[in-house]
């Protein structure tokens, strides 16, 4: 049985196999290569990567100081940093960081997608990862030592031999049951966004007093599975008896018996933003509805205006 030293003072593996998945996580988001792969690597880099540079940083030996004490001089009160102390500590720094800076990325001028993301974690993982070796060099009095097994001679007795096949076991099991959960197709949501703007685009500028003709612009967005068609109808009210069909562009007359109805092919992800001009010819206060029907909903908005008399 042989030990062989992964990471020390003179032989920093450990930081460097850390680094070297964060930048595989972004080539592969630059060469999208998206899949079950890039989602293990990306989560590795997300919660692990960057704490464990830093807390590589922070905790070059096997100790740490705490505090000097000022009842003996000096004399230091240390503290040992085990593994699972600096995995957990990895952990939680690294949720931490990731959460701070991707507030502040989400909010600046480049926005937060999976480049700049992986981008973010890899600038701190280099930055890290340089002090981290560097105070790890310089650090003589209890150095950091992660020593690896390698080769034969290791004896099991029964009872560890079935906890080691259940282990593998239930690691094979995980491994398989997040491969299958990650590349499952995600479900995909099904609605579309309504909505109804001003002719400059904006809620403020939708009419209140309508004298002659009138401009309101329908939006919708589709989040539909799939294309399909709509069916958009505007009304004075909704007491109508029937509809008729009207063409986008054309000028169309609201009367409280009439609902005036259009078809509209919608792709998926695709958004319309369509100009509805119409007119109303009797005085008075009227509200006009605006109904947009799909195979999934039916949404509706609604506008008062006011029409006055006409001397």
């Amino acid at each position: 049985m042989k030990n062989f030293v992964f990471a020390g003072p003179s032989r920093p593996f450990d930081l460097i196999l850390n680094l070297v998945i964060v930048v595989v996580a972004l080539f592969m988001s630059l060469a999208g290569l998206y899949g079950v792969v890039l989602d293990i690597i990306a989560f590795y880099a997300v919660f692990f990567s960057v704490g464990y540079a830093l807390v590589s940083a922070l905790f070059p030996g096997n100790t740490a100081l705490m505090s000097q004490s000022f009842t003996l001089p000096r004399t230091e009160k240390t503290h040992e940093i085990t593994m699972l102390e600096r995995i957990a500590l990895s952990v939680a720094l690294s949720a931490v960081i990731v959460g701070i800076t991707g507030t502040f990325l989400s909010r600046g001028i480049f926005g937060i997608t999976t480049i700049t993301a992986t981008f973010e974690i890899l600038i701190f993982t280099v930055i890290f990862t340089i002090i981290a070796i560097s105070r790890r060099i310089s650090w003589a009095r209890d150095p950091f030592i992660l020593n690896v097994k390698v080769g034969t001679g290791i004896k099991y007795t029964t009872a560890e031999k079935s906890m080691l096949m259940m282990v593998v076991a239930a690691l094979v099991l995980f491994a398989a049951v997040s491969a299958v959960t990650l590349a499952k197709e995600p479900q995909k949501e099904n609605f579309a966004e309504f909505s109804i703007s001003g002719p400059s685009g904006t809620v403020d500028t939708l009419p209140t007093t309508v004298t002659g003709v009138s401009n309101v612009v329908v939006n919708i967005k589709s989040h539909l599975s799939e294309a399909e068609n709509l069916t958009l109808i505007v009304s004075d009210g909704l007491g109508y008896t029937h509809t008729v069909y009207f063409t986008l562009g054309s000028v169309i007359s609201l009367d409280a018996s009439t609902g005036q109805s259009t078809v509209l092919s919608l792709d998926e992800g695709e958004e319309l933003h369509l100009d509805i001009y119409f007119s109303v010819p009797s005085p008075g206060s009227h509200t006009i509805f605006f109904t947009l029907i799909s195979s999934e909903q039916t949404l509706q908005l609604w506008m008062p205006v006011y029409v006055p008399t006409s001397e």
